[in-house]
């Protein structure tokens, strides 16, 4: 009984090697990252395939008291926008993100920070990490968090744009998402 007990716990303690050298996922997730990203161009919102975004601000201030109520809904409206058209520059000094009419901003691929003013007059810090087909831009501004995920789908056509405004005072944070097809 014993010579058979023998086997089957050698058998038993190689099993979950056996299960690992058979997984494909990181070889996959370090060919995706190694694929060169098209991130330069201008991308058109796909209105139908993107949140929309007053419903959803409605929905997260509903809990406010109604004096605070207008306050962050005035304050969500400000910071969190769709919009239509976006431009992307991608050089070897980092990249230039131009959302609708805003002024562009300029950031180095490798996390520095830089000062950006917004049309409206207010300033952030802004920083950018690049990692395969994503991209996140934060803006640090004045008492609160506003960052911005670019994700590259496989077609290299279409992109979405998750956005996250987080307030020590909001509570929950608010998050929506955008879809950009690249112009013609």
């Amino acid at each position: 009984m014993r010579f058979l007990m023998l086997p089957l716990l050698g058998f038993a303690l190689t099993l979950p090697s056996y299960a690992q050298a058979a997984k494909a996922a990181p070889i996959q997730e370090t060919e995706l990252k190694g694929t060169k990203i098209k991130w330069d161009g201008e991308w058109t919102l796909v209105p139908d395939e993107s949140d929309k975004l007053e419903p959803m601000i409605e929905e997260h201030v509903k809990d406010q008291n109604f004096a605070m109520k207008p306050y962050w809904k005035k304050k969500l409206q400000k910071a969190c926008k769709a919009p239509q058209l976006m431009d992307i520059l991608y050089g070897g000094d980092g990249f230039s993100v131009t959302l609708g009419k805003e002024r562009p901003v300029e950031s180095a691929p490798d996390g520095t920070a830089s000062a950006w003013k917004r049309s409206d007059g207010e300033e952030f810090q802004v920083t950018l990490r690049k990692d395969g087909p994503r991209m996140t831009q934060t803006f640090q501004g004045d008492g609160y968090t506003l960052s911005h995920v670019y994700s590259m789908r496989k077609d290299g056509d279409t992109l979405a744009l998750q956005v996250t405004y987080t307030h020590p005072k909001l509570g929950n944070a608010f998050s929506y998402k955008l879809i950009y097809k690249r112009a013609a």
